[in-house]
């Protein structure tokens, strides 16, 4: 919490500093731009392009993990019904041990690959964003870019998005917003959709 209150200080006095006495005239725009990220995440179809088969393949990685547990709760089932202490029920208790201890590691191993399947895929784009904002705010002589999130204060949303929204820094700007202006960069550098590094 604090580091947030230092940072809208900062932010603060970047726009005193940059709009007061001796700063900017009155019809001049402060060298500021914000860009909403996860706009751009949600519309780069390239990205899109590469992330829609990995959220394919984590619903089927939940698949198959439903499947196991499905086939423990069977061998649970048997094991209850079996003869207490007979040769059945301690062969089926150690079945129901090595399914879950194979579950728990399959889990573990599939997920691991999935987060760096698009750990992979998000650092090269975010890569590139890096360097098409840079080029960018070069051109139009911005000097500070903040990112900016895409929030709102409607009701029903999930926790998550109301916390987003309740503890944005950015509570209103005008005519600063250059994530249209960043798409278009985005998808000016990309020959072909769907192919950037996997």
């Amino acid at each position: 919490m604090r580091f947030r209150v230092l940072v809208g200080d900062l932010m603060l006095c970047v726009v005193l500093v940059l709009g007061g006495q001796g700063g900017l005239h009155a019809q001049e725009k402060l060298p500021i731009g914000f860009v909403n990220v996860d706009r751009i995440l949600k519309a780069h179809k390239p990205l899109v392009a590469q992330v829609d088969p990995l959220k394919a393949e984590a619903k089927e990685l939940e698949a198959a993990i439903q499947v196991r547990q499905a086939e423990i709760e069977t061998a649970m089932g048997q094991f209850q019904r079996a003869q207490p202490g007979s040769p059945e029920q301690q062969r089926l208790q150690g079945q129901i041990r090595k399914l879950q201890t194979d579950m728990q590691q399959f889990v573990v191993t599939e997920r691991q690959q999935l987060q760096q399947k698009e750990v992979k895929v998000y650092l090269a784009f975010f890569r590139q964003l890096d360097a098409a904002i840079t080029k960018y705010a070069k051109a139009k002589g911005l000097k500070l870019v903040l990112r900016q999130y895409e929030t709102s204060l409607d009701e029903g949303q999930s926790l998550p998005d109301v916390m987003k929204a309740l503890n944005r820094t950015i509570l209103y700007e005008e005519g600063l917003d250059v994530t249209d202006d960043i798409l278009k960069a985005l998808d000016a550098q990309t020959p072909n959709a769907g192919t950037l590094e996997r």
